[in-house]
């Protein structure tokens, strides 16, 4: 068996100019991101200070959550674990090297670790995504760097390639899963079942919707050798046993000791301020209202909701802050401040966004009959049916980009592939402008607000 390992080796010049690239650009928006924050993100603990004081609601960065700062400081289970069943266990060696650097020095690195990690997995999910481009898509080199830098200019992704939550951890995953995946439907080959199992088990283990996904991925590479006793047991069965024991093992080791202790310093600052359970109940109102109506409180079912805006989600959100900031109420929270609905200024962003969709979907057209874009079509309908259907996030579903937006990329090199003459050169031209105005645009912003 082939070093699995070789597959995060730098072939070529190219990949070695990319990765180089990559790693600047993402190490300079994440020192950015950390310098902004400097002051109060590397306080240590000093045994007292929690990581839930330090940074819960301190991280002004579009909605994400700042929980790989606080496993690193204070290591529980900050995530749903019915949702992320063993993303916590990943931290585990890295909270180890923070607590000896917090205890040696009294400076917490929690902000600089993370930031480094993220600029590896950002690094990384820019060589899968250009492999899949150039080995799976067969489009040239400058084509398939214009089309990753495309994919890394829209507004998601290269916030979430600075930020401390899971979404750039679950793009580095789905990309990889993509490349292999890809590389599998082009030689018309099976993937291998360990491949397959491990895939599933990281993707499943960071959010249980990707695991969805490399299921579904699985399917369209393996047809009915998916179901397979082999397949089943040992690349289903054994990575799901090995999902539900993290999961269980984090319950009762992370998730109750902390509810515990939290319930017990709620009860004991209430009996000192009787007005914090009237606030509690206001705030209780208040996020009903953000998040929308529930159809239930049940697990799983809680996350259906009844009342969210779905075409403002669509236009302003998947198609909308997906791409674009808002320059109003920017990288706002919906949680701190920022109205569920923002629109742009100028019908100039709408056309910007419009074009980028036209390409995407003109794209899934032409590539239809491709099984990549079948497969693809199958993960999308997974995210769809999550944020716009069942309506969970979809007042913030723009900070879910990571997790679907390396389609598009994909889906216009099925236009580059198949169209000729003035019709190809038009998409490559409209391509490059759309790339080079939203860097400029989302990347002005970005720098703009973390250094005002």
């Amino acid at each position: 068996m082939k070093n699995p390992f070789n597959i995060f080796a730098l072939r070529n010049k190219p990949e070695r100019w990319l990765a180089l690239v990559s790693a600047l650009v993402f190490g300079a928006l994440n020192a950015l991101l950390v310098y902004a924050h400097w002051d109060r993100f590397t306080m240590a603990r000093h045994g007292h200070v929690g990581a839930w004081w330090l940074y819960n609601n301190q991280l002004h960065f579009s909605g994400y959550d700042p929980y790989a700062y606080m496993m690193l400081t204070q290591y529980t289970a900050y995530y749903e674990i019915n949702r992320h069943p063993i993303y916590t266990f990943f931290f585990w060696p890295l909270y180890q090297l923070n607590h000896w650097i917090m205890v040696t020095f009294d400076f917490n690195a929690a902000p600089i670790i993370i930031g480094v990690l993220i600029t590896v997995l950002s690094s990384y999910t820019a060589l899968f995504t250009y492999r899949t481009l150039k080995e799976v898509m067969s489009l040239g080199v400058k084509d398939s760097m214009w089309l990753t830098a495309m994919f890394f200019s829209f507004a998601s992704v290269l916030t979430a390639a600075m930020s401390p939550d899971h979404f750039i951890v679950s793009a580095f995953l789905l990309t990889l899963t993509l490349y292999v995946f890809g590389k599998c439907l082009r030689d018309n080959k099976p993937v291998e079942w360990w491949k397959g199992a491990v895939l599933y088990l990281l993707t499943a283990g960071v959010t249980l919707t990707n695991g969805v996904k490399t299921l579904l991925g699985g399917l369209f590479v393996d047809g009915k050798k998916t179901f397979q006793w082999k397949n089943i047991l040992l690349a289903f069965c054994l990575p799901t046993l090995l999902l539900v024991a993290g999961a269980t093992a984090q319950y009762y080791e992370l998730a109750v000791p902390r509810a515990q202790k939290s319930a017990i310093i709620v009860a004991k600052t209430r009996a000192k301020d009787p007005t914090l359970a009237k606030k509690d109940s206001i705030n209780k109102i208040l996020n009903k209202k953000i998040s929308g109506e529930q159809l239930s409180n049940k697990p799983f079912l809680k996350y259906i909701s009844m009342s969210a805006l779905r075409t403002n989600g669509i236009v302003e959100g998947l198609f909308g802050e997906s791409i674009q900031l808002h320059r109003d109420y920017l990288l706002g929270d919906i949680y701190l401040g920022r109205p569920a609905v923002v629109h742009y200024r100028s019908w100039f962003n709408y056309v910007v966004n419009a074009l980028v969709a036209i390409l995407f979907f003109a794209g899934i057209v032409v590539g239809r009959k491709r099984r990549i874009i079948q497969m693809l079509l199958s993960w999308w309908a997974v995210d769809l049916l999550i944020h716009i259907v069942l309506g969970f996030g979809c007042n913030e579903v723009y900070i879910n980009g990571a997790h679907w937006m390396f389609f598009i990329p994909v889906a216009i090199a099925c236009l580059y592939t198949d169209l000729k003459g003035k019709w190809l050169q038009t998409v490559k031209n409209m391509t490059m402008l759309l790339t080079v105005y939203l860097l400029a645009y989302n990347g002005t912003l970005i720098v703009e607000y973390l250094l005002h």
